[in-house]
């Protein structure tokens, strides 16, 4: 993406860019980044109203990049601060995770309003981390702390019910010794007692 059409289309230079960056290239002196358009990214699909930040370490060969997993940790105070200095531009941080291969990592870059269509294997992972509160794990991430690896699958006999929220099949109503969900408890009427 040259510098004439990140100006045009969403009033920020380079320089004022790469000032906001700082927040990340000073905590992990070791990365590079590249501002790219929208149909470099492995996370959405291409509009006209995102642009890509790539992160990498720099070398010659891409096989011999290391993987960037040391980065989660604490890139996502680091995007907050990033987010913050956007919003003077009508701009934030729409997603990161890492791209197709785990020796870069994407920030996503939308006006503020627009939200970006994700590629299949983010979408999913949005709509099942909304319902979740963890921040573990990697994901899609809209909002720092949100994770892809919160809602897992349970074996038969694990004390998990095997079905998801949204399940539509009935589930049998129980005691508590019986079921491992309230949603799935008996009603038991209650007797009140007076005061003495």
């Amino acid at each position: 993406m040259g510098r004439d059409s990140l100006l045009k289309n969403f009033n920020i230079s380079y320089g004022e860019l790469s000032d906001i960056l700082v927040y990340i290239t000073d905590e992990f002196t070791e990365l590079i980044y590249d501002v790219e358009s929208s149909h470099q990214s492995s996370l959405i699909f291409p509009d006209e109203n995102s642009f890509i930040i790539t992160l990498s370490v720099p070398g010659e060969n891409l096989y011999d990049l290391p993987v960037l997993h040391y980065l989660e940790s604490r890139i996502f105070n680091l995007i907050q601060d990033v987010n913050s200095q956007l919003f003077s531009h009508d701009l934030y941080v729409s997603a990161s995770d890492f791209g197709e291969m785990d020796c870069y990592y994407e920030l996503v870059i939308s006006k503020i309003g627009h939200t970006p269509k994700f590629r299949e294997r983010y979408s999913k992972t949005i709509e099942n981390s909304s319902a979740c509160s963890t921040s573990s794990g990697m994901g899609a991430v809209s909002s720092p702390g949100v994770s892809s690896g919160s809602v897992s699958s349970s074996t038969s006999g694990s004390g998990d019910v095997t079905r998801t929220l949204l399940s539509k099949s009935k589930q049998k109503m129980g005691n508590p010794s019986e079921v491992s969900d309230l949603r799935f408890l008996k009603r038991v009427k209650i007797k009140r007692v007076k005061d003495f």
